[in-house]
């Protein structure tokens, strides 16, 4: 059935008010309209697409979560390559940098050089690709010339306009980017997890590199990614930004997120005065970063500064030490979950780290376990991975005790006695007896959680 010119006209309406009550609500956390309109708006647009097919667009909300699973990735081309920075893991060695900057600009020895600083986050490197201002593809960083196009799924992230808020957007527009997963997310998706006895995961920035790579949308849709945009390209002939902090300006106008902590400063001593500043604050905000990302803020001399092999001289990530700390072991738990597969659990003194209180950490599996060597009354050194989730990174065998045992996964279940089974190839340790507590208590709370039956 064909469409009237009505119709047209109020699927763009349609289209317009719901991306921009959506950049409002995801990017500018201020909402425009009760959910309840918006919902009504989304339905109406919905049925017209569903009654004209051929009124469906790229920059349609309808098309942030839809279609089969994929069967797979396709590696494609980024128009601009996508490389990695340097790093730099104190003020010391920023100084050093700072000066073979200058020298390459031959500058004059007491120029202050102007910088950009912003939190870097610990998450996955996006490359998107946009269309006279529509969102047309997505891909990993991949090996920084290819990546893996993703765009079904990278169009669930509420974050990521699909249309540009520009009026008269470039015929291009490259936009780089960092995807992540908010902590509170992480937690709710690992709590999960585990109650359905899959393995968890390491820290964020592995959660949020497994979504991005599900070959299903919805499965990406349900896991909440945010994303912060950080770098834009733009045509020649475009009258685009003069510097590193214009740029930033100018994605939060095209309607990005861009992380508001950030900064200009004067020289290194500015950059270090940052870095310090956030060292302890970043542990307050509600996503994990790893350090702070410096960038010459003129563009023009980001150009005469030029790039080496691998990374563009004129910018440098300054990273933080991994918060770490010694702990005496006081026990090795053997944790049952629903699908009967038993994971070691250190039981520790409880230190302090990130912020908060820790005393419990996975151990994973039994492979884990025995390249720790853990004995029992071992001091662990114990750290958040990517500043969430504990994890044991070494044992301190010259304090070990005289005698200390050596500790292994028991060879029968801890809750019902069954002989426990680890099949050749497998990590993973089993209880295979259907009737287990353990296992009828998962199943149990996985049966009535949000994910099955919502009890």
């Amino acid at each position: 059935m064909a469409f009237t010119a009505q119709q047209q006209l109020r699927a763009a309406e349609l289209r317009q008010l719901l991306n921009r009550a959506a950049h409002a609500y995801y990017v500018l956390d201020a909402p425009e309209f009760e959910d309840a309109v918006y919902d009504r708006l989304y339905r109406e647009l919905l049925d017209l697409e569903q009654q004209h097919p051929d009124l469906l667009s790229a920059d349609s909300p309808t098309q942030r979560v839809g279609g089969p699973p994929a069967e797979g990735f396709s590696s494609v081309e980024h128009r601009i390559g996508m490389l990695s920075l340097d790093n730099a893991f104190n003020a010391e060695e920023l100084q050093a940098w700072d000066g073979r900057l200058g020298r390459q600009l031959e500058d004059n020895p007491e120029r202050q050089r102007e910088y950009v600083c912003e939190l870097k986050i610990d998450g996955n490197a996006l490359a998107l690709s946009y269309a006279d201002g529509v969102l047309v593809r997505a891909a990993t960083r991949g090996d920084g010339s290819r990546g893996e196009e993703i765009t079904a799924n990278v169009r669930t992230i509420q974050a990521v306009p699909l249309r540009l808020q520009l009026k008269q957007p470039p015929a291009w527009v490259e936009v780089r980017g960092e995807a992540f997963i908010p902590d509170d997310t992480f937690e709710a998706i690992n709590a999960e997890r585990q109650q359905r006895g899959e393995a968890l995961f390491a820290n964020p920035r592995n959660a949020c590199a497994g979504t991005l790579r599900q070959l299903d949308p919805k499965v990406v849709a349900a896991r909440r990614l945010d994303f912060f945009a950080y770098t834009v390209h733009l045509p020649a002939d475009a009258m685009g930004p003069k510097s590193q902090w214009d740029a930033l300006q100018w994605l939060e106008t095209a309607g990005f997120r861009v992380n508001p902590h950030r900064e200009r400063a004067s020289g290194a001593d500015g950059v270090v005065a940052f870095y310090d500043r956030w060292e302890e604050q970043r542990h307050q905000l509600p996503y994990a970063t790893d350090g702070v990302v410096v960038k010459l803020d003129a563009l023009e001399r980001q150009q005469l500064a030029g790039f080496t092999q691998k990374a563009p001289r004129w910018a440098i990530a300054l990273k933080y030490a991994a918060e770490e700390a010694p702990s005496r072991l006081l026990r090795l738990v053997a944790q049952v979950g629903r699908t009967g597969v038993v994971t070691p659990v250190a039981e520790f003194e409880a230190v302090p780290l990130a912020g908060t209180s820790v005393s419990r950490a996975t151990l994973h599996n039994a492979d884990r376990l025995e390249e720790l060597d853990l004995h029992s009354g071992d001091t662990i050194v114990v750290r958040k991975a990517g500043e969430i989730i504990p994890e044991v990174l070494r044992v301190l065998p010259e304090l070990r005790p005289e005698g200390a045992e050596r500790l292994e996964l028991p060879s029968h279940c801890p809750e019902c006695g069954s002989l426990l089974v680890r099949e050749s190839g497998e990590a993973a340790t089993r209880c295979v007896n259907s009737s287990c507590p353990a296992i009828l208590r998962g199943a149990l709370r996985h049966w009535v959680s949000r994910q099955a039956m919502d009890v």
